[in-house]
C-alpha cells in the first residue's frame, strides 16, 4: 500500500503520464486526424489516462506543499494545480458525454431533438444518451442579407425551440448562437427546398413533400441546385418510402434574378410500374407554381423554401474547462506577482 502511494505521489509518474498524453495528442492530430476521436480521444483508456494524470499531478504537488506556510506564491500554485485537475476532469466529461450533430430543417418544419433520425450527421461520446436532447426545434424562417446594427450578417435562421412550457424564439447567424438548456445551435449551411405536389389526371392531389436540393459547385464557379447528394445528381422515388413509389424524379432549380423564391424548375421523370420497373421518361422545365405533365400524373413545384443545416452541440464539461482556464491564469498571475515581491524584498535586504 505504501509503495502504491509513493508511486502515485511521485513527480516521475506525473511527468510520464503527461508525456504519454501529449504523445497521444500529437499522434491523433498528425497521423489519425479523421479517426482521432474514435481511436484515441473518446476511448476509455485515454480518458482513464487523463484522470490518472489529474490525480497523480495533484497528489504529487499537494503531498509536498500542504504543510508549508500559505503565501501568495503557494496560493497561486495551489489554485493553478486545482484548476489543472478540474480542467482534465472537464475534458474527460466532455469526451465521454458530448454530442455534435447537424439538424436539417425546411422552413416551417419541426423535428424532435432527441431522435437520431432528425440529424444528417452525428458524433457523440461513448455514454451520451439522446434523452438529454429534450423538446423540439422549428425553423420559422431563413433570412437573407440579415442586418444587425447596419452590418450584413448574410444568412440568419429564425428558430423556435420548445420543451413543454419552455419556449425560446431567437435568430442566429454566423456570430450569434442560441443556447437552450445547455444545447447550443450554430448556423452552418443552407439551401433550397422545393414543395413538390403530385396529382392525378383529374387534378386530385395524391402526395406532397418538401424536396431539399444540393448546392453543387460547377467548373465555372456557379452553382447547380438539384436533387441528389453532395457527390452529384441522383434521382429519388416519389412518393418516398414507405409509400409506394409512382415515379423516379430528378429535380433542378434555377433561381430568378428578379424575385426571391421564384425561378424555373427542371424535371426528369421516369414512371415506375407496380413491381418497380422503370417506364417512359419525360423531361421539361416549368416556372415555380406551374404544372408539369408527366403522363399518368402531374407535378407542381408549388413553392420554394429554404432548408437549413444547423450544428447542434452538447458539451457538458465546457463550463468547467473554461472556468478552470480562467482560474489557472489567475493562479499563474498570483505566483508571478508573489515571485516579483519576494525578489524585491531580497534585493532590499
Amino acid at each position: 500500500m505504501h509503495e502504491a502511494y509513493s508511486s502515485l505521489v511521485s513527480p516521475k509518474l506525473a511527468i510520464a503520464l503527461l508525456v504519454g498524453v501529449l504523445a497521444c495528442c500529437v499522434a491523433g492530430v498528425t497521423f489519425l486526424r479523421a479517426r482521432a476521436g474514435q481511436v484515441i480521444f473518446s476511448t476509455l483508456w485515454f480518458n482513464a489516462l487523463l484522470v490518472l494524470l489529474a490525480v497523480s499531478s495533484a497528489a504529487a504537488f499537494f503531498s509536498r506543499t500542504w504543510k508549508r506556510k500559505l503565501t501568495l506564491v503557494s496560493a497561486g500554485m495551489i489554485l493553478f494545480h486545482l484548476s489543472f485537475a478540474a480542467m482534465l476532469g472537464g475534458i474527460v466529461c466532455n469526451r465521454l458525454f458530448f454530442f455534435d450533430g447537424v439538424l436539417r430543417l425546411t422552413e416551417g418544419e419541426t423535428l424532435p431533438n432527441g431522435r437520431v433520425e432528425s440529424y444528417d450527421r452525428i458524433d457523440k461520446g461513448r455514454f451520451f444518451d439522446f434523452a438529454w436532447l429534450r423538446g423540439e426545434t422549428t425553423l420559422v424562417r431563413m433570412h437573407r442579407n440579415y442586418r444587425v446594427d447596419g452590418e450584413n450578417k448574410q444568412a440568419a435562421y429564425e428558430l423556435a425551440v420548445s420543451d413543454g412550457d419552455a419556449l425560446l424564439h431567437r435568430i442566429i447567424y454566423v456570430t450569434q448562437h442560441l443556447d437552450f438548456d445547455g444545447v447550443r445551435y450554430f448556423s452552418q449551411k443552407e439551401g433550397y427546398s422545393v414543395l413538390l405536389v403530385m396529382s392525378d389526371r383529374e387534378g386530385r392531389e395524391l402526395y406532397g413533400a418538401h424536396v431539399p436540393l444540393q448546392s453543387l459547385k460547377q467548373t465555372d464557379g456557379k452553382y447547380l441546385y438539384a436533387s441528389g447528394t453532395a457527390e452529384g445528381l441522383t434521382p429519388f422515388p416519389f412518393p418516398p418510402p414507405p409509400e409506394q413509389p409512382r415515379a423516379g424524379v430528378l429535380l433542378g432549380y434555377r433561381p430568378s434574378t428578379v424575385a426571391e423564391r421564384a425561378g424555373d424548375v427542371s424535371f426528369e421523370v421516369w414512371s415506375v410500374g407496380p413491381h418497380g420497373e422503370p417506364g417512359a421518361e419525360r423531361t421539361g422545365t416549368v416556372p415555380v407554381g406551374f404544372r408539369f405533365d408527366a403522363g399518368d400524373f402531374t407535378f407542381v413545384p408549388k413553392e420554394i423554401r429554404y432548408w437549413v443545416g444547423m450544428n447542434v452541440r452538447y458539451d457538458p464539461g465546457l463550463s468547467v474547462i473554461l472556468a478552470s482556464l480562467c482560474l489557472g491564469l489567475v493562479g499563474m498571475v498570483m505566483t508571478f506577482v508573489g515571485r516579483v515581491r519576494q525578489g524585491a524584498r531580497r534585493r532590499a535586504a
